[in-house]
């Protein structure tokens, strides 16, 4: 008789020295059989013993590891999940499409490209764009201007992470450890499974390294929970919504390092170039996959497009073939299924500019049948909108880039990254413009959706943002000479 009954998995990691006794459970049935994922039912008391024992680890164990030991056994747990046969793998291939309800074949071939930014080699230009000397974070190294320097990260760091995009937790956490810092990831219902099964890879490579990190899932704005790990950790980084943020922002006291990824927006631009004869398809395939990847749910992905007249296709031509890709897309990979709030969203933007298609030629609709799949809303006039994501996409006409793009300026304080085809000799005058728009990133339209180790996420720094350095003085290194009895 077959055994039916569900693999169980602990949907939270911790240090081995801790032991929860209360669970809540959830059951997912897949083509591979079912799956019981397992849920600590927390206390604030579990946080702060859970806090005092990933810090306790981290001074006895990850903060005398250098910063070269580190990239290595974080480049080996990376290096399992490089193996198709990997078990964790597996599961995460399994698990997460049903979890999230994300195409199976997107999740993987996402996962696979994601995890690779983390090799050694990645890990090793991502230090070196931030600092001059990395092992400035095991001693103090000389400075140019003279003197000595080292880097101090925080001793714990809490993470709210988001819940959105799969395997993009991971970023934060390998950031707490390049710090030496201990890490609390609060994960997030929607995606909860993909840091506790990193987490269990770093435990595979190296348990004492595994035990400065914990990965626990609680409802967010569950207030004495949240207010325990901020007052057990010296840093806060908060990914979600702005409204996330700001709910967390209320806990944090003052003068504690507290960074925020909240709501952003990107666009893309398409220049004639781009919409030659033997151009314009390559271009509008490219677009169509930034626009799926994840359903738009990455604020990397555009929800604008501003697209150039005098190609080989008009925009508005430009606009209805993109409405094709995105249904050959859909047939390959569907769209995850939408709750009835995302639905309705989408339906009311359908509304409003079919309203306004009625009026003039200056708005068109292209939209899939029958369902929401996907939306292509088509302006003549340039400009810039947001959209209710699931792949809808705002299409807007441009005479000139360099000059439409000022069009976007209200939109400044949300700007993340821009997707960008048109011929090279344009690109300097068109990044000066976006950068001074508040776009952040720059990069090719087909890869809006990777971001590569070291970019400055929202215009800032990664590592830096959270170190603080203490300097000894040139001057003091001669005084203190007079002190060897055998200085002459």
């Amino acid at each position: 008789m077959a055994d039916d009954r569900p693999v169980e998995i602990y949907a939270y990691k911790v240090p081995k020295s801790i032991g929860l006794t209360e669970f809540r459970e959830e059951r997912y049935e897949t083509e591979k059989g079912a799956f019981l994922l397992k849920y600590p039912i927390l206390s604030p008391s579990n946080i702060a013993e859970i806090s005092r024992a990933i810090q306790e680890n981290r001074n006895q164990y990850l903060a005398k590891l250098s910063i070269n030991e580190i990239v290595a056994k974080i480049d080996m747990a990376v290096q399992l999940w490089l193996n198709p046969d990997y078990r964790l793998r597996q599961m995460a291939e399994i698990l997460i499409p049903r979890i999230t309800g994300y195409d199976s074949e997107m999740v993987r071939l996402e996962l696979k490209r994601y995890i690779r930014m983390f090799r050694k080699k990645e890990l090793l230009r991502f230090l070196d764009e931030e600092f001059d000397q990395p092992a400035m974070l095991d001693e103090f190294r000389p400075r140019k201007t003279g003197g000595m320097s080292k880097a101090f990260g925080p001793r714990s760091i809490f993470h709210v992470f988001s819940g959105n995009v799969p395997g993009v937790q991971i970023w934060s956490l390998i950031m707490g450890l390049l710090l030496k810092s201990a890490n609390i990831g609060k994960t997030s219902t929607a995606e909860p499974l993909f840091p506790v099964l990193f987490a269990e890879s770093l435990a595979e490579v190296d348990p004492q390294l595994a035990d400065s990190v914990a990965i626990l899932p609680w409802k967010g704005g569950t207030r004495d929970l949240e207010e325990q790990a901020i007052v057990a950790a010296e840093a806060v980084i908060v990914y979600g919504s702005n409204t996330t943020v700001e709910k967390v922002r209320e806990l944090v006291p003052s003068g504690k390092k507290f960074l925020t990824y909240g709501h952003k927006i990107s666009l893309a631009l398409v220049g004639k170039e781009a919409l030659t004869a033997d151009q314009y398809f390559d271009t509008i395939h490219k677009l169509a996959e930034d626009v799926s990847i994840y359903d738009q749910q990455s604020c990397l992905s555009p929800q604008s497009v501003l697209v150039e007249e005098r190609g080989a296709v008009s925009p508005k031509q430009f606009a209805q073939m993109l409405a094709a890709e995105l249904e050959r897309y859909h047939k390959k990979r569907p769209r995850a299924k939408l709750t009835a709030e995302e639905a309705m969203a989408i339906q009311k933007v359908r509304n409003q500019y079919d309203l306004e298609a009625l009026s003039g030629d200056s708005v068109s609709v292209f939209a899939s049948h029958n369902d929401s799949a996907w939306t292509v809303v088509y302006h003549a006039d340039p400009g810039m909108e947001g959209s209710p994501l699931n792949r809808t996409i705002h299409v807007f006409s441009s005479s000139r880039l360099e000059d439409d793009l000022f069009k976007i300026v209200e939109y400044q304080d949300y700007l993340q990254s821009c997707g960008l085809a048109a011929a090279p000799s344009r690109l300097f005058q068109l990044a000066g413009i976006l950068g001074s728009l508040g776009v952040n990133r720059i990069a090719p339209i087909g890869e809006m959706n990777r971001a590569k180790p070291g970019w400055h996420h929202d215009g800032g720094f990664n590592l830096l943002d959270l170190v603080r350095f203490s300097d000894i003085e040139r001057n003091l290194e001669q005084d203190l000479e007079r002190f060897d009895p055998d200085f002459e």
